[in-house]
């Protein structure tokens, strides 16, 4: 392809035309309103959308990304009119159902359009069009020509559109037809009308669409496959022309570790001398330089990585059949990763939000994440080989439907496999990756045991399950149980490893942090206090089922919330971490020695309080209550225990080999109530005085000197009367009524400052720039009423509210117990 400069500049100027033409389209669309947003929402810039390379394991220095506004069409269209724009705009690659997409509605057709340039510099070359993901069957055209179609949604695909480009601005039409939960494609979760598991729907454009200049003769596929034992790494690759000869580099850094040759077809391999494996704790890579070379001219040149690690089935000491991570057993403490995001559905609204999902988790203490029913970027993947965390690949599933297998037919099986093998092929060269789930709890289920060994074949490298859940056809490498609450699991078998592949899903509501009204979780908890309690049971029973049954993994359901589903141990906006997440990785790690936790229903109390000590494994607990470090020769751990006087609590497990780290809780006995201000026969209105406030604030400001925007009467204290998600303020007063003496907590969790008295004496100070964090009070009240006053600003970003009072009887108090003064 040859530039010349009358054609250039004739370009140039229609194209800047059609940019003012385009700029009025772009204002016809009625932005829509936000469900729910993400810290990452407004970070999303339309001109640098999802701007990191799609490939990282294949890293080409140009390229050029097309993600950003494109025009776009809905409703069925029977000719496509070329060289006219389209009414409306979408931001790509977000889906068209997708708030960040700027369209927000169900559509099953669509029609694209983008108009761009292709760089002067990368003449003489092949330009290659990606797409990394388009739900469900895609026509490309450029120019007025057909270039290429697919089918399907979750796999990558690519057309060569050298043949179809002319001088100046190129034309890119892309049509789209999802047929959603109607067909028998794979589609994993996504449904028309989302109920329960069941979310909404992904149509269009979804992922990270590119181009970039490739020779005639490129490496167009390649496979990496590690052997540990042999310390040894192979490279196979094919080259579109299958000549030239492939140069590799493996490097440690700046090290080279090996440097050979080959010719593409045939297996290259490298020796690793004194290897550096890779897992969870030490996630290390190599790099690899990869070059096509004829004739001293370098043809195709990419950057890649090599993890040198192992995954495999084995004996324990016991010989029970493990899952082995290099040769070891390793007990995979695993999440449910639904992949799904309030503002971009199946698309993340930007990398960092990704990068908080792993690295969050991994802190909890887990290294596994199930990749449930859908896939990702391959972003998502490198930063799992990167930050070390395992993945199961689920394949995504066909709906369910009731007649399934009366409407199945030889076609659709051999798309599924088609989309299958696509998956596998995809995603092959990631290390992170440990095993593929060909069938989760029989949704779309056939041919099972003829398709695991298929997979076994396709990827002799890692495991294989047939099916996660209830439908076992006894092949492949794992039994896998789901199990709720459970835990619960399988006998081990002699050639098969163990695995609890779901478990958990205690519901836990967030106010303010809910997708919609109705929400449910497999066992619903009334509160934070029976979650953590329920939560903290379901792993120690995880333990003692390691240890009994030989289990090799488990998968906690689920990372987030859902939309309506509210199973996650982080709320769908990834605002609110439901536990502490240093007790998280508490009850998630396997240590030598497990952690004391001490429980008791307040810190502050009167005659005495009643502790429990407890630990995973029932080892020796060793405390003192005079703040000295305990030892063996301190008191050892019998059974429940009275704190009568004010106490620093120390505790810790101990036995020959290992101590565990000290724990601590401090207690206060108080001598007397506080009085309240006014007593229980008076009566008051419910509800507490609100003020509504506006404006840019570092910290609370003196709101009794500001005007308010509106004031009024609310039944809680929570954001429902703030008017927009950023720079504003908010207080309540009033009055709160104590039906019985005793204890309280007052328990107060803000993104960003806050801050509470009662009976402008006692006060939580929790101000300042910070997400959503829990500051507790505790403290003795007689009964009545006591006045109550809480301020709170909004900054930018992630926002929340909530104030939570338990009484002495463990249980919250609910907002009927507020009133007016």
């Amino acid at each position: 392809m040859k530039f010349k400069t009358l054609f250039f500049f004739l370009g140039s100027i229609l194209w800047m035309l059609s940019c003012n033409t385009s700029q009025e389209v772009e204002n016809n669309n009625e932005k829509p309103e936000a469900i729910l947003k993400t810290r990452w929402t407004d970070k999303v810039d339309p001109e640098n959308v999802l701007a990191e390379y799609p490939r990282p394991i294949q890293k080409r220095e140009k390229w050029m990304n097309l993600n950003g506004y494109w025009e776009l069409e809905t409703g069925k269209i029977d000719s496509i009119q070329f060289g006219q724009q389209l009414p409306e705009k979408i931001l790509v690659p977000f889906a068209v159902e997708s708030y960040l997409s700027g369209v927000m509605k169900k559509a099953d057709h669509l029609l694209y359009r983008k108009e761009f340039s292709v760089p002067e510099d990368w003449n003489e070359q092949d330009i290659i069009l990606n797409f990394e993901g388009v739900d469900y069957q895609t026509v490309a055209y450029l120019n007025g020509k057909k270039v290429g179609e697919h089918k399907g949604a979750f796999d990558h695909f690519s057309f060569n559109i050298t043949p179809y480009l002319k001088e100046g601005k190129q034309e890119l039409i892309v049509k789209v037809f999802d047929a959603s939960n109607d067909g028998l494609q794979p589609v994993g979760k996504q449904v028309r009308e989302p109920e329960g598991i069941f979310y909404t729907s992904t149509t269009g454009i979804w992922q990270t669409v590119w181009i970039e200049p490739l020779n005639e003769n490129h490496i167009e596929s390649f496979k990496i496959e590690t052997d540990i034992d042999k310390k040894s790494i192979s490279f196979q690759s094919e080259a579109t022309a299958g000549d030239g000869r492939i140069k590799l580099v493996l490097k440690d850094g700046d090290n080279i570790v090996s440097e050979v040759e080959g010719n593409p077809g045939e297996k290259i391999e490298m020796q690793v001398p004194s290897p550096k494996l890779w897992s969870p704790e030490n996630p290390f890579l190599y790099d690899l330089e990869v070059e096509l070379i004829s004739e001293d001219k370098v043809l195709d040149k990419f950057s890649s990585y090599v993890a040198m690690r192992k995954i495999s089935l084995g004996k324990d000491e016991n010989n029970n059949t493990r899952i082995m991570l290099n040769n070891e057993p390793y007990f995979q403490v695993g999440v449910l990763d639904q992949g799904y995001w309030p503002d971009g559905l199946m698309t993340p609204p930007t990398e960092e939000a990704y990068v908080w999902d792993i690295e969050t988790f991994k802190k909890m203490g887990f290294n596994l994440l199930r990749k449930h029913a859908k896939t990702e970027s391959q972003r998502w993947y490198y930063l799992c080989d990167k930050i070390g965390m395992l993945v199961w690949q689920d394949m995504p599933q066909v709906y369910p439907h009731e007649d399934f297998e009366d409407r199945l037919t030889d076609q659709d099986k051999a798309h599924f496999e088609k989309e299958m093998q696509a998956m596998i092929d995809d995603l092959y060269n990631y290390p992170s990756i440990v095993m593929w789930v060909v069938f989760n709890e029989g949704w779309g289920q056939y041919d099972t045991e003829r398709l695991t060994r298929w997979v076994e074949d396709l990827d002799e490298t890692r495991l294989v399950s047939n099916a996660s859940g209830w439908t076992d056809h006894n092949v492949g490498d794992i039994i896998d149980m789901h199990s709720y609450p459970g835990p619960d699991i399988y006998p081990v078998e002699e050639n098969r490893a163990t695995v609890l592949g779901e478990f958990g899903g205690l519901g836990l509501t967030v106010p303010d942090h809910l997708w919609q009204e109705k929400n449910w979780g497999y066992r619903e908890m009334t509160d934070t206090l029976e979650f953590k309690n329920s939560y903290k049971q379901l792993w120690d029973d995880v333990w003692q089922m390691k240890e009994d049954k030989a289990a090799s993994a488990v998968v906690y359901t689920q990372l987030s919330d859902v939309e309506g589903e509210v199973n996650g141990l982080v709320t769908y906006d990834r605002e609110i971490i439901k536990l502490p997440i240093e007790y998280l990785n508490d009850l998630h790690t396997d240590n030598m020695i497990s952690p004391v936790s001490i429980d008791s229903d307040h810190s502050l109390f009167l005659d005495s309080e009643e502790v429990t000590l407890k630990n995973r494994k029932n080892e020796p607990i060793y405390y003192t209550i005079d703040g000295t470090e305990p030892t063996v020769e301190s008191m050892k751990y019998s059974g429940p225990f009275q704190i009568e006087n004010t106490s620093t609590l120390k505790a810790r497990s101990i036995t020959d080999n290992a101590k565990s780290a000290i724990v601590q809780k401090n207690f206060e006995k108080v001598s007397s109530f506080k009085s309240p201000q006014f007593n229980l026969s008076q009566n008051f209105d419910k509800g507490l005085k609100y003020s509504y406030y506006e404006g840019i604030w570092d910290s609370i400001p003196d709101f009794e000197n500001m005007n308010a925007v509106k004031s009024g009467i609310a039944t809680d204290i929570d954001l429902k009367e703030s008017s927009r998600d950023s720079d504003f303020g908010l207080t309540f007063s009033g009055l709160i009524r104590i039906d019985q003496n005793g204890v309280y907590t007052f328990n107060l969790t803000s993104d960003d400052g806050s801050s509470l008295s009662i009976n402008d004496e006692f006060k939580i100070d929790h101000d300042g720039h910070h997400s959503m964090e829990t500051k507790t009070l505790d403290l003795a009240l007689e009964k009545g009423y006591y006045k109550i006053a809480l301020d709170y600003f909004q900054a930018r970003g992630g926002l929340g509210l909530n104030l939570e009072i338990i009484g002495p009887d463990g249980k919250i108090l609910p907002p009927g117990n507020y009133h007016q003064q």
